[in-house]
């Protein structure tokens, strides 16, 4: 059974795709500072936090993910 109402060219769909996101605005990147022994995490956003646990830094790390967009919220 053929039903050409329900094909869409490639054209048409290209156009029904959705605009690209925007950047999330909390990209955390996290390192080991040699000079000063200690797990360092640094946010986009200006957060900043250094321990020396790992499982610290890592807590750290899922709570800012997970809340700080949260916390965006709440100042608008």
């Amino acid at each position: 059974m053929h039903f050409p109402f329900l094909t869409r060219s490639r054209v048409h769909q290209a156009s029904m795709q959705e605009p690209a996101a925007a950047p999330p605005a909390h990209l955390i990147e996290s390192g080991f500072c040699m000079a000063i022994c200690r797990f360092v995490l640094d946010c986009t956003c200006g957060a900043h936090h250094d321990t020396p646990y790992i499982d610290e830094a890592l807590e750290w790390r899922e709570l800012h993910e997970r809340l700080a967009p949260l916390a965006d919220q709440l100042s608008a």
